[in-house]
């Protein structure tokens, strides 16, 4: 913040506001007309503004942020027994003084540390309207653009978020291969879909990403589950993810209903090949756009002239973080970042097989997040 000449950083996005506070803002993300707030300083104690009506939200996050200011109502009554601690925690926020609006709360925050004439920088979680009401409000400050700046504080991830990536891993893979125990020939693409998400509830993740395209489908982009029914010789391609505490796992494999031909082990050695050349190119240091060029390299070598716009990107609170691993992208590869590498093979007509593996970077070289084997799963 001290090198951009920014004095306040505000998020607002359910993603930044959550990396700030730890309070998610379900309504935000859902795209209800809500928004909450986090403030910080560059000097001084942060701040939370959010609507009283997720007043559960932010006490049960028990949140780090002291200086919590909401706005609104919450239509609710207050019995005589009071109940447990976060019962008493949203009784306690009714009956504090709330502000009318979102951007009326901020206003006041911002004033209360003498921000209203410096320099703040507001991520891009906000509509057009949004930003105007912003700017009505802290008509002296001088309001810049902090996308940039908070995508480049949450590329590293601490150890805290790389456990919470790593367990919405394992729960993804895990309730993967749970779904295939019941493939076969006859079974639809939404029964697998329907057993991968009981899988994942059970284990506590909440799902976010069920793709299975079988047969030609499984050329298909985004292949959302269908009563298509598994035969024998199809490809199936799966990508997957849940998330624990907000924190995203994904994995892409691969499975074929009865023995592969060579064709589909030929287009799987390309696949390998290819990720294999970007996690020697994911060092500290390197640009993101020279993994990339590696792995367009590595698909040129098996005589495949195209490369998808990205082979993959960064992960976190949101399934796809910055940078993504791009043809231009100048960012550097650091120390702590999670990469998924996600390298796709598909042929309209034909199928398509895909891997994408998610990796840690160290000192050391690569720890993988991923732990099912990198190749077709024959069932």
């Amino acid at each position: 913040m001290r090198r951009a000449g920014i004095d306040a950083l505000v998020a607002a996005s359910a993603s930044n506001v959550y990396y700030v506070s730890d309070y998610y803002s379900e309504g935000t993300a859902l795209g209800c007309a809500m928004q909450g707030y986090g403030l910080l300083p560059l000097d001084g104690e942060p701040a939370l503004v959010a609507p009283l009506s997720e007043a559960d939200l932010v006490v049960e996050s028990r949140t780090k942020i002291r200086d919590v200011l909401y706005y609104g109502c919450l239509n609710a009554g207050i019995s005589k027994n009071s109940g447990s601690d976060v019962t008493k925690g949203i009784i306690a926020a009714t009956r504090e003084k709330a502000e009318r609006t979102p951007c009326e709360s901020l206003a006041k925050v911002v004033a209360a540390r003498g921000l209203t004439k410096k320099t703040i920088a507001v991520d891009g979680g906000i509509s057009p309207e949004t930003w105007e009401q912003i700017k009505k409000g802290l008509p002296d400050a001088r309001l810049v653009d902090g996308t940039k700046l908070l995508s480049i504080i949450r590329a590293v991830k601490t150890p805290e978020e790389v456990e919470a990536i790593a367990r919405a891993t394992e729960i993804t893979e895990k309730s993967m291969e749970d779904a295939l125990e019941i493939a076969q020939v006859g079974i639809a693409e939404l029964d697998l879909a329907q057993m991968f998400s009981y899988s994942v509830a059970e284990d506590g993740g909440r799902v976010t990403l069920t793709f299975f395209g079988a047969g030609e489908r499984s050329a298909y982009p985004n292949p959302i589950p269908t009563t298509y029914q598994l035969a024998k010789g199809d490809l199936m391609r799966m990508r997957l993810g849940s998330t624990v505490s907000h924190y995203n796992g994904i994995v892409s494999r691969t499975a074929a209903i009865g023995q592969p031909d060579a064709e589909a082990e030929k287009r799987l050695k390309t696949v390998i090949d290819a990720q294999e050349a970007a996690f020697d190119a994911v060092r500290p240091g390197a640009k993101i756009g020279e993994v990339y060029a590696a792995v367009k390299r590595a698909l040129g070598s098996h005589g495949i002239g195209e490369c998808s716009e990205s082979v993959g990107h960064c992960t976190g609170i949101d399934c796809v973080e910055g940078p993504t691993v791009g043809p231009e992208e100048e960012a550097l590869v650091e120390e702590g970042m999670v990469l998924s590498v996600d390298v796709p093979y598909l042929e309209l007509g034909w199928g398509g097989i895909q891997l994408a593996d998610t990796v840690l970077v160290t000192k050391k070289g690569l720890r993988f997040l991923t732990a099912t084997e990198r190749t077709l799963y024959v069932l």
